[in-house]
């Protein structure tokens, strides 16, 4: 595995963790009105005339600058460590227990009655 294909396994895992945490906390980057076409940083609430506040947009950049940041950390460590983490292994267990994570998250929502 070449160093890039490393730091691609580590940006994915990283975006995957930093992710799910960032939905279920609401953490996020910027919040995008689509009837107004307005976008404003962090959190806000929805505008007047029936626009919803689509927060989605900033759950996906926040995850990325995060991950970004980790991946850049990860850059600085040896190669010698980096080859003996098995990569493809640990990127799938790590991105199916995120979906697991958010399924769970969201099970009230597919459960109201």
């Amino acid at each position: 595995m070449t160093k890039a294909e490393r730091l691609a396994a580590v940006f994915a895992i990283a975006f995957a963790i930093i992710y799910a945490p960032t939905m279920n906390f609401n953490w996020t980057a910027v919040t995008y009105h689509p009837v107004q076409g307005i976008w404003q940083f962090g959190k806000a609430a929805p505008l007047g005339g029936g626009s919803p506040a689509m927060y989605w947009y900033g759950f996906v950049i926040t995850a990325a600058l995060g991950a970004l940041v980790v991946t850049g950390l990860a850059a600085l460590i040896p190669d010698k460590l980096m080859e003996r983490i098995p990569w493809a292994g640990v990127t799938w267990v790590v991105t199916l227990c995120s979906i697991a994570y958010i399924a769970y998250i969201l099970l009230p929502y597919a459960t109201k009655t």
